[in-house]
């Protein structure tokens, strides 16, 4: 395989979400809730979001490949 150079890049996403918690979403958590708990799931929707955003623009790298790493699954 022949070996490139490759320049840094940076990559820069602007976004401010606000996530309060509710009673409901209290009701449907599996587990009790708890600050940690409440930050993860804040950064999953926050990873959903980016997600949506990029792919939801026409796609403007088809070489990229975007995914969302369930890290809960991956310690079992």
């Amino acid at each position: 395989m022949t070996k490139i150079p490759l320049k840094a890049i940076t990559v820069t996403y602007t976004r401010t979400l606000q996530f309060i918690p509710t009673e409901e979403m209290n009701d449907e958590w599996s587990i009790d809730p708890s600050q940690e708990a409440f930050e993860s799931y804040a950064l999953c929707e926050l990873f959903d979001v980016i997600c949506n955003d990029v792919r939801g623009n026409g796609d403007p790298m088809p070489y990229t490949v975007i995914q969302q790493i369930d890290w809960d699954e991956d310690e079992e």
